[in-house]
């Protein structure tokens, strides 16, 4: 088996492409879709705790 020469410069850019992509993957962007429907499932997610606790209530009376 030959062993071809590497590049250096070539394996160096490498190495600094796979480090920004590793930063990237750490702390992904929320996409658009996310951003959008997490305020609007808190909001539901709050009025059917709500409507528990109002129709619990109203059992109890």
């Amino acid at each position: 088996m030959s062993i071809q020469p590497t590049n250096q410069a070539s394996i160096e850019q490498l190495h600094r492409d796979v480090a920004a992509l590793a930063e990237e993957m750490r702390s992904p962007a929320p996409t658009a879709t996310r951003a959008t429907l997490l305020p609007f499932s808190i909001g539901a997610a709050l009025a059917l705790a709500t409507f528990v606790v109002v129709a619990l209530v109203a059992r109890l009376i």
